[in-house]
């Protein structure tokens, strides 16, 4: 996995046309996260569309402006949210309420769920 200077966001590759981001527990993602976790996800594709499993367990908060930089991702094909607290259902729901890429999105609490749906939906 790739830190970016501040450790709120973390990038990774998990298999064959699925990235991982991680926002750190605890963390306040800015619009600045945002950018640095775009340009990240592309040096990591090559600018290749895939699925991206989005880890918002414990995160602290996601600004309107970050959001606004993932739903700018034409890369992604589909978002597969992960949280596991009353907290990280209510933060998915706003991830969800606003405008995504034109591409599916959904919120799981289980790791196995998400990927099998980014695998289905990723074909």
């Amino acid at each position: 996995m790739t830190n970016n200077t501040e450790a709120n966001v973390c990038v990774g590759h998990l298999r064959e046309g699925v990235s991982r981001i991680t926002l750190r527990p605890g963390a306040r993602v800015t619009e600045e996260d945002g950018i640095r976790t775009r340009e990240q996800l592309l040096a990591l594709t090559g600018g290749a569309r895939g699925g991206v499993l989005l880890d918002i367990t414990g995160v602290g908060s996601v600004s309107r402006e970050a959001i606004s930089v993932y739903s700018a991702a034409v890369t992604v094909s589909a978002f597969a949210i992960l949280g596991r607290t009353p907290v990280d259902r209510v933060i998915a729901h706003g991830l969800l309420g606003l405008p995504l890429p034109a591409c599916p999105s959904e919120y799981f609490t289980d790791e196995d769920e998400a990927l099998t749906w980014l695998q289905t939906v990723n074909g």
